[in-house]
């Protein structure tokens, strides 16, 4: 059976946690005020990334399968950041295993 690395993209959290990180002004009760008011839609995903290089991208809200090409912004952005960390991480294992 081929190994899974389960993660949870909520984008609220990462905008939330990338204005907090950003800014020296702005308190976390502003920033959930301001989240809040922007009414938007905040995808929530599980990835599940195999050793063999696929990936399932499940929306938590619909339960209904993505692919990565339908993937944008901030969702993008993660999933690239954790399929290249994988392949570091996947590279990594193979040289300690035969060296």
């Amino acid at each position: 059976m081929n190994a899974s690395h389960n993660f949870r993209f909520i984008e609220r959290d990462y905008w939330y946690h990338k204005a907090l990180c950003d800014t020296d002004h702005l308190l976390p009760g502003q920033i959930n005020a301001m989240l809040d008011e922007a009414h938007s839609h905040y995808a929530d995903y599980t990835f599940k990334f195999y050793d063999d290089g696929s990936v399932i991208i499940i929306d938590n809200d619909t339960n209904n399968r993505i692919k990565p090409k339908e993937l944008t912004g901030a969702v993008y952005d993660f999933y690239i950041r954790k399929r290249i960390y994988l392949i570091k991480y996947n590279l990594m294992e193979k040289q300690l295993q035969y060296a």
